[in-house]
């Protein structure tokens, strides 16, 4: 069994079946054990620990290895991954000191099905990892542009498509969300992509129809992209899964 929280900022996993194999992403990943110490395999070095956060665009594998362990995507363009980007040194970071609360109250999500649960969690969490509430001023094209992709309901997911939205050349927009958010503009559309098609396929759409509607090639795009982004296939990553959508 997988739960997953859905949020603006991040996407949460919490189970004892989810594994990767060797996969990189342009978010970042925390990985916080609800059991025992977890170990994730960094760029080929093995790391332990109770939470480790992998940087983006780093070769990652993991394995609950039946063992209870909570893993969150966090969106890039977040306040949330700028903070923890201020903090990474390096491929990845371990926090082990006094976490034994926020393992408790992950633990407890498991029985939850109330959103302001986890929004609490996360709150604490945020709080323990020395996440401030301050926000970077961006760009209003940018801003528009994300707002954009937040409410899309479009098939057209090219750069130019959303260039001509904002008003600025490809070239520019590239250039300036990169320069802003840290990450290329193609990445970051794919990432919206992956997540435009599993709240489809958690609300029980086929793998066919979730492809189309994200602006995929095909099914068999989008399936690859899964596993080079996740390190599993489609049907692995949403077998058994309980799907709740935080935010309104």
């Amino acid at each position: 069994m997988i739960k997953i929280f859905w949020d603006k900022d991040n996407i949460a996993f919490i189970g004892n079946s989810v594994n990767a194999t060797k996969h990189s992403h342009c978010v970042l990943q925390i990985f916080l054990s609800l059991d025992v110490p977890l170990q994730v395999v960094v760029e080929n070095e093995i790391v332990t620990g109770k939470c480790i956060i992998v940087n983006k665009n780093v070769e990652h594998t993991f394995s609950c290895n039946g063992k209870l362990q909570m893993s969150i995507l966090v969106e890039p363009s977040s306040n949330f991954a700028k903070e923890l980007l201020k903090k990474m040194q390096g491929n990845y970071l371990i926090f082990d000191n006094k976490i034994e609360n926020i393992q408790q109250k992950a633990t407890l999500l498991i029985q939850t099905n109330n959103r302001q649960d986890y929004i609490d969690f996360v709150k604490d969490f945020k709080e323990y990892l020395g996440i401030s509430n301050s926000l970077k001023v961006l760009d209003e094209r940018i801003k528009d542009l994300l707002e954009l992709l937040e409410k899309c309901d479009c098939y057209d997911h090219t750069i130019e498509n959303f260039a001509q939205s904002v008003c600025l050349s490809p070239s520019r927009l590239s250039h300036l969300f990169k320069e802003q958010i840290g990450i290329p503009l193609k990445s970051y559309i794919l990432f919206h992509q992956l997540e435009k098609a599993f709240e489809g396929l958690l609300h029980g759409a086929n793998i066919t129809d979730v492809a189309m509607l994200a602006g995929f090639d095909s099914p068999s795009h989008f399936a690859a992209t899964v596993k080079k982004w996740m390190g599993m296939s489609v049907s692995s990553s949403i077998k058994d899964s309980e799907f709740l959508k935080v935010f309104i």
